[in-house]
């Protein structure tokens, strides 16, 4: 746009640049009409070669119709599903028949999960009252009922705790401060142990952990020391007045968990298991023997030292599943391992929240120890039945994805579409089916189209614009703020350029500007040689237009400074700006011919704003890529706490009167 002689980051006191007449509004100025021919041409280029591109798609598509048939939607569906449906009916019927005479399946899973649920009831009861008694003891902390500085009333608090719950082996007090208070039950009775030191590294640890947590939390296996024996411990954390005055917990022993274990199989009369995680037997009735011992170093043994060889194979590889414990009444899991000619099954479930692990819960014999009738039945009717599901599963599977894997890709086409992003915008992939395939070519040759549209309209104006209706295109005055930026030294820089050079500096150029001015939420009007325009306030109502323009303005600038070194680097000269801004009313809406109209506003406003950037060549350079300098409308439109520097009062060319200026910071 400019016409002095100047290289980019040089200053000019040389005639103003090219523009318009003083009279005539910018917004309908020449360039826009040269935009606007230039845009219509090129779209009819684009018109004859989607045509003739048609013609030839069309030409093959012929073709390969002619050779390959394509099945129909409605085809498929009346084979395929009536097929599916003629199948799983059958087979269902056929495995009722034989549930019918034979009902085991119900009765063994019944009694699996019943089972299975007493024994981690048993868990959960024993364990849930020691849960609760720490929860109890934090509350009355809470409300000082008891207190660490009445230690003796604390002690008596901790054995009464501990005489409550037989289950429960210790229980202690640690302080925030340093010290703890602990009774349990010992070889010898009960045991009181005040600990007036700092205490141990993992004292330490569990206070930082609980710090700050309101709600109890179990640790897994530990061994306490004191006891002399390998324990489960549950912690609450307990504070008074909001402060944190330390930890109450308490711990049960494996020892206890394992007799648990063993009055579970007096009563039932299966075998029974607990393991902490998938390799550590937790509680099991061989842990109540003196052959079995844990220590500090083991405070749990692994499936392999507990000696019962049936259990120590329960993840053997090799294992199959039993089916009819995964249906959707039961969350039992299962599995059986064969072992010569004999097979060991497992019933269990997995339970969380007792520490880090999981525990594993379940029952578990051979083969030959359970109904052998019952159990064939079970295992005839979960093949079968896995066996068909696999089959329907499969055909579904095949079937559904012949036709939604078209549909699909339209569909997340169309929506994108929406976005006015057409570039990003995947072409529809072709399909067998006729119908679908001819919705895939036809998607394909209007989207190549609206790669060309997308060109030429602002995207993000258009998408406004639809969501506004007819009103947002409607001619009306509004207030708003525009901006004007101009390349300085333009002309002679592009002198230099060949005509590849310079179309990628200006769209790269432009692409900087416009990121910029669409993050504040601007409109970019028109790009007018090396210059651009485009204004905030229309087409949403932004009472702070002047404040998002400003702010664009400023990131122009700071983008232009990392884009000047990057130029450095490469021994290209830097890019400098000047920008104008102003604010006031403008007829803003759709101003054109029929057929033929753009988005655009005009006004004084406009012209205004063009004048403040030309006037930039009156001004010092500085060192900063961008001058901008501001009108005394936008400038009482920022506020008292805008950076700006007043430049006086100056008259624009061919304007009446003076305008103050001001220079944005």
């Amino acid at each position: 746009m400019s016409s002095d002689a100047r290289r980019f980051d040089a200053p000019s006191d040389g005639p103003p640049s090219d523009g318009p007449p003083p009279d005539e509004p910018l917004g309908v100025r020449d360039d826009a009409a040269r935009d606007s021919a230039a845009g219509d041409a090129a779209a009819g280029d684009v018109a004859v070669g989607d045509h003739g591109r048609q013609s030839q798609e069309n030409a093959t598509l012929a073709v390969f119709r002619a050779r390959r048939w394509r099945p129909t939607i409605a085809a498929i569906l009346v084979l395929g599903i009536a097929g599916l449906v003629l199948v799983a009916v059958s087979a269902v019927l056929w495995i009722s028949l034989g549930a019918a005479q034979k009902n085991t399946a119900s009765l063994i899973t019944q009694t699996a999960e019943f089972t299975v649920d007493s024994l981690i009831d048993t868990f959960d009861r024993h364990l849930g009252v020691v849960e609760q008694r720490m929860v109890f003891l934090a509350e009355m902390a809470a409300q000082g009922e008891v207190s660490p500085e009445d230690r003796e009333g604390l002690t008596e608090v901790l054995l009464g705790t501990l005489a409550g719950a037989p289950q429960m082996t210790g229980v202690a007090f640690f302080s925030a401060e340093g010290w703890s208070l602990r009774v349990g039950r010992g070889p010898e009775g009960i045991i009181r142990l005040f600990d007036p030191v700092e205490p141990n590294a993992d004292t330490i640890e569990l206070l930082d952990e609980m710090r700050g947590r309101r709600e109890p939390s179990w640790g897994g296996v530990i061994w306490v020391e004191s006891l002399d024996q390998a324990q489960v411990g549950v912690t609450a954390p307990a504070y008074h007045q909001g402060e944190y005055i330390g930890a109450f917990a308490a711990v049960v022993s494996i020892h206890v968990l394992s007799n648990y274990v063993a009055e579970f199989q007096q009563t039932f009369g299966l075998r029974a298991f607990v393991l902490y995680g998938r390799d550590h037997v937790l509680a099991h009735p061989m842990l109540l023997s003196g052959e079995r011992r844990v220590s500090a170093e083991k405070p749990t043994l692994s499936l392999a030292e507990i000696g019962d060889p049936d259990l120590a194979k329960i993840w053997d590889s090799g294992s199959e599943e039993i089916d009819i414990l995964e249906g959707e009444d039961t969350s039992l899991l299962g599995h059986l391992i064969l072992d010569e000619d004999d097979a060991i099954i497992f019933i269990y479930r997995s339970v969380e929240g007792y520490g880090p692990e999981p525990f594993y819960m379940g029952v578990y014999g051979r083969d030959s120890e359970i109904e052998q009738d019952e159990l064939e039945r079970l295992l005839l009717a979960g093949w079968v039945g896995l066996g068909i599901l696999v089959v329907a599963l499969l055909l579904a599977v095949v079937l559904a994805r012949g036709i939604a894997r078209p549909i699909g890709d339209l569909s997340t086409a169309a929506r994108a579409i929406s976005s006015f992003d057409f570039r990003r915008v995947p072409s529809a992939k072709g399909s067998l089916i006729r119908e679908l395939n001819s919705a895939s070519s036809a998607f394909n040759s209007m989207l190549n189209g609206l790669r060309w549209f997308e060109t030429y309209v602002p995207r993000a104006l258009v998408l406004r614009l639809i969501q506004l209706g007819e009103d947002g295109v409607r001619s009306e005055e509004r207030q708003v703020t525009v901006i004007f930026t101009d390349i300085v030294g333009f002309t002679a820089a592009s002198q230099n350029m060949s005509a590849l050079q310079l179309a990628e500096f200006l769209n790269h150029h432009f692409g900087l500007l416009a990121g910029e001015i669409e993050k504040t939420g601007g409109t970019v009007d028109k790009y007018i040689g090396d210059s651009v325009m485009a204004f905030w306030g229309a087409p949403d109502e932004q009472p702070d237009h002047a404040q998002r323009a400003c702010a664009a303005a400023k990131a122009i600038n700071a983008a232009l400074a990392k884009d000047n070194r990057e130029r450095a680097a490469k021994g290209l000269p830097p890019v400098r700006l000047r920008i104008g801004i102003h604010s006031g009313p403008a007829v803003v809406g759709n101003i054109g011919a029929p057929g033929r109209v753009n988005y655009t506003l005009i006004g004084d406003t406009v012209n205004l704003a063009n004048r403040l950037e030309a006037f930039g060549k009156q001004v010092d350079a500085e060192e900063e890529p961008a001058l901008i300098l501001l009108s005394d409308a936008t400038r009482a439109l920022l506020g008292e706490e805008a950076a700006v520097e007043e430049l006086g009062q100056h008259e624009m060319r061919g304007r009446i009167g003076s305008v103050g200026v001001f220079r944005l910071l």
